[in-house]
């Protein structure tokens, strides 16, 4: 059996995010390539990840699955309110 993370608030997407928490980012891209690197780094293939809500922020809902798909492990997405991409 594989690790068992929790996580919330990645808020992939969000521009604003950027200049609303201090993150140290440059742009929105920058930011979810870095934040996928370090989940894959992190985050096996065989583990299981439990994301509290806001996931994912703006993003056209055909791009949400790749963006998912890039992320190692079993995720378990319980919705949050900027979860917008997930009917």
């Amino acid at each position: 059996m594989g690790k068992l993370f929790f996580t919330s608030d990645n808020h992939f997407g969000h521009e604003r995010v950027i200049q609303f928490d201090g993150r140290p980012f440059s742009s929105v891209e920058e930011m979810d390539t870095e934040m996928i690197r370090r989940w894959n780094a992190k985050v096996g293939k065989g583990d299981l990840v439990y994301v509290l809500g806001d996931m994912i922020w703006k993003t056209r809902s055909d791009e949400a699955p790749n963006l998912i798909k890039s992320l190692n492990g079993q995720i378990i997405l319980i919705k949050g309110n900027h979860d917008r991409f997930f009917g």
